[in-house]
């Protein structure tokens, strides 16, 4: 990446911006960073033009049917207001609903032809009528003290009803409420709200066509708050010059000059002085960038100096992937459906499936696992394709299962480091991290032999010796040498037995894709004990739904596994032997996309149909 600083003439600004959006190359860093109160205006309109859009998003879900609307032409700006104020409208019909049916159910309890007149009409004459609900076992001692009448039961309770002349006798209960309105207003309320919330969800539903065109608008209101917050971040001097500070790729740079000639700009073109603040621009090949999905999901971006990750990621996610699901049957699955939805997927994403279900497809034969049936598994054509030592059914692999996963583990540990002595090969780092691939070696050689009694070879001690030594003297780079040995010195015992704890780390390779071939099988053991040779048809159906929904919880759980230890391996393990943090923001260029000087007009020509 390159730093920009350009300076163009204060009445010329907005064509200086407009220029900058329409090459869109430049990531502008703000220098003056004040908010006024057009930004917080427009930041205002592109909230809520997103939120009008997530409305009709919502109720295009619940409707396939998309009516057609009227002919009268509105401003976007009036389509959003009037789709923002449904929510609103729609919750006070809902609790208006629910005042109106509650007074509704009194009549229902208490009878239809009573109303709230009789009750004052014969306060007047001082008699006094208070209802309650009462428990069966209560409902005979009331009787004994008090003038009461019983109605039919409702809802487990006996309506009571106490008649008095003393105004201040009462029932040790709950006393119901009046209704506030005769139950004939009642009604008619209901059926006015019901009409109501069906004219609201018409109204979403009519205007769900509308959402392309309203992101339209709010890409436009996006710009129009991009250019403001770049005019507002631009430095000043003395009102009659303008700079701006920004990063753009160096492949990038011969076409901002050209621009800037032809504009008349001032600018100066450098190194970046501040690694922290320079955002991230990666550029890889199609076929890595497949792994994007991912690492947009979990939101992470290396820093400036550090690696990029995506390449190694990809490979080992793959096979992790592969080896935490484990079954052919399911990444039979998973490829069978991206085919299907292949239209309605991202590129990246849909070949990044086909990678995954490919692999997982391969591990799967290879270890003999489809849908967890053993049965399967020893069809002759099948059980050939079949790896001893990696087979889910009929072997004692565990050892070896648990040995693949720590030499796995120790690979990927070891190209991390391989990966930092090209990164500091004109420093002594180079020698540290060299020191650092030995240690690992010696941490799986240990492992083994504390993990699974293998003996560590004779010569494993000098693994340790060499790359303790290597660590110590060239870990750190300073003019004392000294110090930065003691330094070395003192964090390397923490360091190996976090070393250690990585390694051993990678075994839940072996578990969960040990734990997803089991569930499955013991689902097959559990519905079809016997096989489904002598079954009925209706038994063939049950336990058609059943295996459904058993294998559809065990993939759903094998995904979860993927998430939170696929990653986990990559982002933790592999990553912090990388030395990457993640601490990079992403390289955002300032683009226009829609019509020129859009950010000028108030008001859009974009028309939509209500």
């Amino acid at each position: 990446m390159k730093e920009i600083l350009l300076f163009t003439l204060s009445s010329s600004v907005d064509e200086t911006i407009q220029k900058l959006g329409e090459l869109g190359v430049l990531d502008i860093n703000e220098i003056n960073h004040s908010i006024d109160e057009v930004v917080e205006r427009r930041l205002t309109d592109v909230n809520r033009a997103n939120n009008a859009i997530a409305i009709l998003e919502n109720y295009k879900k619940k409707t396939k049917d998309v009516s057609s609307v009227g002919n009268r032409f509105v401003e976007p700006k009036q389509l959003i207001d009037r789709i923002l104020l449904t929510p609103e409208i729609e919750q006070n019909c809902k609790n208006k609903l629910d005042e109106l049916n509650q007074q509704l159910e009194w009549y229902k309890i208490w009878g239809e032809n009573v109303t709230v007149k009789d009750f004052k009409y014969l306060q007047e004459k001082e008699i006094y009528i208070r209802l309650y609900q009462a428990d069966k076992s209560i409902v005979k001692e009331l009787k004994k003290d008090h003038c009461i009448a019983t109605f039919q039961e409702y809802d487990n309770k006996i309506p009571v009803a106490l008649f008095t002349t003393d105004k201040s006798e009462r029932l040790d209960l709950k006393e119901e409420t009046l209704p506030k309105l005769p139950l004939n207003v009642i009604k008619q309320q209901i059926k006015r709200k019901e009409r109501q919330l069906e004219q609201v969800v018409s109204f979403l539903e009519n205007h769900v066509s509308n959402i392309n065109l309203l992101e339209d608008y709010n890409l436009e209101l996006e710009e129009r708050l991009g250019v403001q917050q770049t005019l507002n971040g631009m430095g000043n001097i003395e009102g009659k010059l303008k700079y701006l500070k920004g990063y753009l790729p160096k492949d990038s740079v011969d076409d901002f000059i050209a621009v800037a000639k032809e504009n008349h700009w001032g600018y100066n073109i450098s190194d970046p002085e501040n690694p922290e603040d320079v955002p991230v621009y990666i550029k890889n090949p199609k076929w890595i960038n497949i792994i994007n999905p991912v690492m947009k999901f979990i939101d992470i971006v290396p820093g400036y100096k550090e690696v990029d990750v995506s390449i190694y990621f990809l490979i080992a996610f793959a096979l992790f992937f592969a080896m935490l699901v484990g079954d052919a049957g399911y990444g039979a699955i998973f490829f069978i459906t991206t085919l299907i939805f292949r239209k309605k997927v991202d590129a990246q994403m849909r070949f990044l499936m086909y990678v995954l279900s490919g692999s997982t497809i391969i591990w799967g034969v290879l270890s003999g696992t489809y849908f967890g049936s053993e049965a399967i598994a020893s069809l002759p054509f099948f059980n050939y394709l079949i790896i001893e030592n990696i087979a889910s059914f009929g072997v004692d692999n565990i050892s070896f299962m648990m040995h693949l996963s720590f030499l796995i583990g120790t690979i990927h540990l070891t190209i991390a480091h391989g990966v930092r002595i090209f990164q500091f090969i004109n420093s002594i780092k180079a020698l540290s991290e060299l020191g650092w691939i030995s240690l690992v070696w010696g941490l799986f050689f240990l492992t083994e032999q504390l993990v699974l009694g293998e003996v560590a070879p004779e010569w494993n001690i000098w693994l340790f010796v060499v790359g303790a030594v290597l660590v110590a003297f060239f870990s750190v780079e300073s003019k004392n040498f000294f110090k930065s040995m003691g330094v070395s010195i003192a964090n390397l015992p923490l360091s190996l037995i976090s070393g250690f704890s990585d390694i051993v780390s990678y075994v839940r390779l072996f578990a969960v894709g040990m734990a997803t071939a089991a569930v499955a099988s013991s689902f097959n053991n559990m519905i079809v004990p016997n096989g489904i040779l002598d079954m009925g048809i209706i038994d063939l159906i049950m336990a058609a739904i059943a295996l459904f929904l058993g294998h559809g919880l065990n993939i759903a759980l094998a995904l979860m596994a993927v998430m939170v230890h696929g990653i986990r391996l990559n982002m933790l393990e592999f990553a912090g032997h990388l030395g990457v943090q993640f601490s990079g923001e992403a390289y955002k260029p300032f683009k226009l996309i829609t019509s020129s000087n859009s950010f000028n007009k108030e008001k859009t020509k974009s028309q939509i149909i209500e």
